[in-house]
This record gives C-alpha cells, sequence and structure tokens, in this order.
C-alpha cells in the first residue's frame, strides 16, 4: 500500500475519533443544559386563600411553592386567632401539586374535617379549618 494513502487514511480516522468525542460531548451538554433550565422553569399554579374574621373577608393569592399560615405577623397568611399556633401549618407545591402539612399545632388541622396527621394533598374548594377558622382553597 502506498505509504501517503496510509498516511492519509491514518488521519481521517483520527479527525473522524475527535468529530465522534466532540459529538458526544456536545449532546451530553445539551442534555445538561435542557435539565437545568426545565427545573428552573417550573411554573407554579396560583393558589387562593380566602377566609373571614371578625365579620370582614381575608384574601390572598399566592405563587410561591411554600406559604406558612399561623398567627404570626411574618407569616405569608397570617391569622390573627387566639386558637392558632404561632406557625400552625404549611402549603407547599411538589410534585405538580399542592400539598397542606401540619406543623405539630396545638389545636390541629383539618381538611374537610378529616384532620392533619401527615402532609395532604390540596383540591379545588377544599376547606381547611385551622382551630376554629375555616380557609377555603381556590385554584385560578
Amino acid at each position: 500500500m502506498n505509504p501517503i494513502l496510509a498516511f492519509l487514511l491514518r488521519l481521517l480516522l483520527v479527525l473522524l475519533s475527535y468529530m465522534f468525542v466532540g459529538w458526544i460531548g456536545y449532546t451530553i451538554y445539551t442534555d445538561l443544559r435542557k435539565g437545568v433550565f426545565a427545573s428552573d422553569q417550573t411554573v407554579i399554579p396560583p393558589i387562593i386563600l380566602q377566609t373571614e374574621l371578625d365579620g370582614e373577608s381575608q384574601s390572598k393569592r399566592f405563587t410561591i411553592p411554600e406559604i406558612t399560615l399561623g398567627r404570626n405577623p411574618a407569616s405569608d397568611f397570617p391569622i390573627n386567632d387566639e386558637t392558632i399556633s404561632l406557625i400552625h401549618c404549611k402549603l407547599s407545591y411538589h410534585h405538580k401539586q399542592w400539598w397542606v402539612e401540619d406543623l405539630d399545632s396545638t389545636n390541629g388541622s383539618y381538611l374537610n374535617n378529616t384532620q392533619i396527621k401527615s402532609p395532604v394533598v390540596l383540591t379545588n374548594s377544599d376547606e381547611l379549618r385551622l382551630g376554629q377558622v375555616l380557609i377555603t382553597i381556590d385554584f385560578n
């Protein structure tokens, strides 16, 4: 075989090998980019909490992934009632659903008149009772 032809074939093989490795690296890079940006683009559906205290209606719309409810003024949804703990419960959005979890409150949390003992999925028009306060859940 002609030495020049053998050299050209070896050179072509080396170039194709580098192209193949580059293609694998590029594919991995684009897949990782898609995965990182896909998790950043998670859209949290809004949730509206409505309650009535002392004859006046209180309603608030949230689009954050975690909401704390309680008597503490620093809570995301503060409720001034003696039957509610400082940090009574929390609502969180994960696995594409809204969940409610009691945070060891004194008087307990109830979803549709069932005591919450572990995190529970919320649905539209659910009624959440914290102490003596009734909160209506609405997804919009």
